[in-house]
């Protein structure tokens, strides 16, 4: 049976002509490598000595992928949060960001259990230049401000953590 005898041949949607198109769906700007590069500089940055645990820096990048996860560090920062909140959160994008800074000699990952990120001079220098351009990234900027110099322990002394 035919489709046009199946609904009748007067039938409009027997007379439709149906395709199917590929069409491009945008990438979320967390999701590209770029982007999530220019982040972890941004972040390590703003740490002591330019370096983080991967757990902080998972923390950090997770926080600015939206508004309401940047709220919710930040009111963990000040102490604004339940005591049974857990504070360790992932970054799924982050490993890649990594693989390729670790290729372009951007960061490297030292320390037990390769546990700490670090950037070296080319990362430095990218985050130097991010930080020159107002215009550049200013939310991110603004935002983690707001969390003077960083360190491990100081995120581990604020969110009552064991690292």
């Amino acid at each position: 049976m035919s489709t046009t005898a199946f609904l009748g041949a007067n039938d409009e949607l027997a007379q439709a002509r149906i395709q199917f198109r590929s069409q491009p769906h945008p990438i979320p700007a967390d999701a590209r490598v770029a982007y999530k590069l220019a982040q972890v500089a941004l972040v390590l940055n703003s740490f002591n000595r330019n370096s983080a645990s991967i757990e902080n820096l998972h923390l950090f990048t997770w926080s600015l992928q939206s508004r309401r996860s940047g709220q919710m560090l930040l009111s963990w920062w000040l102490g604004n949060r339940h005591a049974s909140t857990v504070t360790q959160r992932s970054d799924p994008h982050l490993p890649v960001a990594l693989n390729v800074g670790l290729l372009r000699g951007m960061v490297e990952i030292t320390g037990t259990n390769q546990s700490r990120v670090s950037l070296q001079p080319s990362g430095v220098l990218f985050a130097q230049q991010i930080n020159s351009d107002d215009d550049l990234m200013s939310a991110e900027k603004t935002y983690l401000r707001q969390f003077k110099k960083l360190s491990d322990a100081a995120v581990s002394r604020r969110l009552a953590r064991n690292s």
